[in-house]
């Protein structure tokens, strides 16, 4: 069944403590320990302004809805039945709905030594960058399969790294071991220190809109089954990508907001202004406030989450005074990369 929209609207203005409150999270003073991993002290944030909680641990949040399926385990549509069973909001299509049992959630527990001890080194980062090129497999990638235009590529400053033993060596040989185990960059295993991104793979930095680095991004190039596809580095927050182009902006100027950064790029290679979160589920909301005044827009993606993420977008916009539309994609597409590739491709037929 589909939840109707005005319904999915009403189950997110619930109020985020009180959503809590039903699940049996001890939430004090807007904070409460994070039930997504082994938490000694309360990172569990709840905005009772924005109707949102986050953990920075984590790196996720989101609205009453959000929080449902992450705590129980449902996805959208059992999560949108259970808060509507709990605070007898009527679904019509929904009649003799029986709630779902809960399922096992996987929890991520950190060990002692955990990511918090890492600290953001931008000297560090900003060294890798400088020194880091664009491989073969790299310029393949983003050239010749994604047709991104190479302009937008350099003004981003996306670089590769092949050879992670020799990333690592010279990092070490530049900043030393301690310093750069402390920043996370390079870690301790059992078989002695490692260059924490799996290579081959694409760097994508995070800027702040004053030009500063916040962090990085990788996205893994090679083809080893049970390598993570993306990973950031573990010192640094969820943050939108390509904060510096509000620069370029004026008050009320359109501005889209995808779901990843390959879309992104895609986006920005057609002649458009645009921003990322990291995924249909992270949404920085801290950095999301800074673009409330802009003509917002995004290409969800065609499924279940890419619809969640509008949802989710929209009930915050709609909770800071703002607001995001929808745009849709030819029928076909699942996001505005594989349309924007099919539009070159034509392209380069014609």
């Amino acid at each position: 069944m589909r939840i109707p929209e005005d319904i999915v609207t009403r189950l997110n203005e619930l109020s985020i403590e009180s959503v809590a409150e039903r699940l049996g999270i001890d939430v004090k003073r807007h904070k409460a320990h994070c039930f997504m991993h082994d938490d000694h002290s309360p990172s569990l944030k709840f905005s009772t302004a924005k109707n949102m909680f986050f953990c920075f641990v984590c790196n996720k949040g989101g609205g009453p809805i959000q929080l449902v399926m992450d705590y129980k385990g449902l996805d959208f549509q059992d999560a949108c039945l259970w808060l509507a069973g709990e605070f007898n909001i009527i679904i019509p299509e929904a009649k003799g709905y029986v709630k779902p049992a809960k399922k096992a959630v996987k929890k991520v527990f950190l060990s002692k030594n955990d990511e918090s001890i890492y600290s953001l080194d931008e000297e560090i980062l900003l060294w890798l960058i400088e020194k880091a090129g664009l491989s073969e497999l790299a310029q393949k990638f983003l050239f010749e399969e994604r047709h991104f235009k190479k302009d937008v590529i350099q003004n981003l400053n996306i670089k590769s790294v092949t050879d992670a033993k020799k990333a690592k060596g010279s990092l070490l040989s530049t900043f030393g071991e301690e310093r750069c185990v402390k920043s996370g960059i390079v870690r301790r295993g059992e078989y002695g220190t490692y260059f924490y991104f799996y290579t081959p793979c694409l760097l994508f930095p995070y800027y702040e809109q004053d030009g500063r680095l916040a962090g990085i991004q990788s996205r893994y190039l090679g083809e080893k089954k049970d390598a993570p596809r993306f990973q950031f580095l573990a010192a640094q927050k969820t943050r939108v990508f390509n904060l510096p182009i509000l620069n370029t902006l004026r008050r009320g100027d359109k501005l889209y907001i995808s779901e990843g950064l390959t879309d992104c790029l895609a986006l920005l290679s057609s002649g458009l202004n645009a921003v990322a979160i990291p995924s249909a589920t992270i949404q920085p909301l801290e950095d999301l406030v800074m673009l409330k005044n802009y003509d917002l827009r995004i290409y969800p993606d065609q499924d279940e989450a890419g619809q969640r993420a509008f949802m989710e977008l929209r009930s915050f916009f709609v909770n800071n005074y703002s607001m995001v539309k929808r745009e849709t994609l030819p029928e076909g597409f699942k996001d505005y990369c594989e349309y924007y590739i099919s539009t070159q491709v034509a392209d380069g037929e014609e």
